[in-house]
């Protein structure tokens, strides 16, 4: 990429260049016809006076020699033919009348008498009858006239020459910062990439994000965030299969160990009860289909991090009450109180993770809440400079002990008094972390929990 950046450069400097070119000859070629016009104007001029000198079928010879001395103050060396062929005045008869003095004068502007080049000639009439010919040709300047011209030829070829340097060396040292700029990121996204092809799924592309004196967001910064997210994924899929492949292992070999223990009892004949064995065994299928469901929630949680979504503004008090209202009875019929406090208001979330997140919540402090009740609060808040709003569920059990604390989050980890799969709060936390959240517990034994939730609005 880099060399084809380059190649795209260096294409614009060559173009640069041969404009400079081009545009350097149409300069020159546009002066030198200024020059070309003005000569052909003093031509025309001379004509003009020429044709006036003659009058009533006959030159007048004192008005036809200042036409001819002001043709060689013009700079042009000339001879008037009749239409017979024969010469009537040239230039150097009239520089023979010149005096000494104006001769010396014009000698400093021309080299007198003869010009170069071959004459060229003009027909000269009079109301549409031809009256005779004027031969013409430049003479040689001298003095500062064509020094000032040459001068302007060679300074302005000198301006364009150093304005391409100026341009064209600006433009090579951009094209070699910017390739290397360009390109930078580039390869740094492609040494990532294969670094998890490797199975490197912690390689990351550096962000070039705020980096520099000014620096705009741009489509490489979009495509090294999507790339560092496609990486995070991969990991967390990575992980996710991992732990599956290891938890399920551990948690399915206990329940089929018992419902083999207890199905090779009776064939054994050491049990005489099988109402009591089919009553073991199917208290272990209800755990085994518990741990099933559990693995498809976590499953989902962590999948929802592939699928993150776009937030949306929904009113946080419906959200709350759409879930409490949903399980008051259930929790009234167990002899608790459920109280929810908190303003109408309106937040921009993923909404479905929310109340995935809430429910797994308020499930949780139903379950280990044996007395009391239970409170549910929300408000808006200022996490990391930012406005937001947090979700609090504190419940009046027994509470959680430190050790404890550090281990809750964790995929199957139970308490003793647990009967759970122990994966209602890790799937809280993948939720909340996908969506940018922060959990925080306060717990103590004999004085309940309150579990918090805080988010940034997007």
């Amino acid at each position: 990429m880099r060399t084809k950046l380059f190649l795209a450069f260096a294409l614009v400097i060559f173009l640069a260049i041969l404009s400079n070119i081009v545009y350097k000859d149409l300069i020159i070629r546009d002066f030198n016809d200024y020059l070309l016009g003005t000569e052909e104007d003093r031509i025309y001029w001379i004509i003009a006076s020429i044709e006036g000198s003659y009058m009533g079928n006959e030159w007048n010879m004192a008005h036809l020699s200042n036409s001819i001395h002001w043709g060689i103050m013009s700079g042009f060396e000339s001879y008037v033919e009749d239409p017979w062929g024969n010469v009537v005045i040239s230039s150097t008869e009239v520089l023979s009348e010149l005096t000494p003095n104006m001769l010396k004068r014009m000698n400093a502007f021309f080299k007198l008498p003869y010009g170069y080049g071959e004459f060229i000639w003009y027909p000269l009439y009079l109301e549409g009858d031809e009256i005779g010919r004027l031969y013409i040709r430049p003479l040689e300047r001298v003095g500062p006239i064509p020094m000032k011209e040459e001068i302007f030829r060679k300074r302005g070829a000198k301006f364009l020459a150093l304005s391409f340097l100026i341009a064209g060396g600006g433009a090579l040292f951009l094209s070699i910062i910017l390739t290397i700029t360009l390109s930078k990121p580039i390869r740094q996204l492609t040494k990532s990439a294969e670094d998890i092809a490797k199975g490197d799924f912690s390689a990351r592309a550096p962000s070039q994000s705020g980096k520099g004196l000014i620096h705009f967001s741009d489509e490489i910064d979009k495509l090294t965030e999507t790339f560092n997210y496609m990486a995070e994924a991969l990991r967390r899929e990575d992980a996710l299969r991992k732990h599956l492949t290891s938890n399920i292992a551990h948690e399915l070999r206990t329940p089929l160990t018992i419902i083999k223990g207890n199905l090779e009892a009776i064939e054994d004949g050491i049990i005489s009860d099988p109402g009591t064995v089919i009553k073991n065994i199917n208290s272990e299928i209800q755990r085994l289909i518990s741990l099933v469901e559990g693995i498809g929630d976590i499953t989902s949680a962590e999948a929802s991090f592939f699928k993150k979504g776009e937030p949306q503004e929904v009113n946080l008090k419906e959200i709350v009450l759409s879930i409490t209202d949903g399980m008051k009875e259930l929790i009234e019929g167990k002899g608790l109180s459920l109280k929810t406090e908190g303003p109408s208001m309106n937040v921009r979330t993923y909404k479905d993770k929310l109340l995935i997140i809430f429910k797994n919540l308020l499930t949780n402090a139903y379950r280990f809440t044996p007395k009391g009740g239970i409170t549910v609060n929300w408000d808006a808040c200022a996490e990391d400079g930012k406005n937001g709003f947090y979700l609090a569920i504190e419940d009046t059990g027994p509470g959680i002990s430190e050790e404890n604390l550090a281990k809750i989050f964790e995929r199957f980890y139970k308490g003793s008094e647990s009967d759970g799969s122990g994966l209602g709060l890790a799937i809280v936390k993948e939720l909340v972390d996908v969506m940018g959240g922060k959990i925080y517990v306060e717990s103590a034994p004999g004085s309940g929990s309150r579990f918090t939730i805080k988010f940034t609005e997007s």
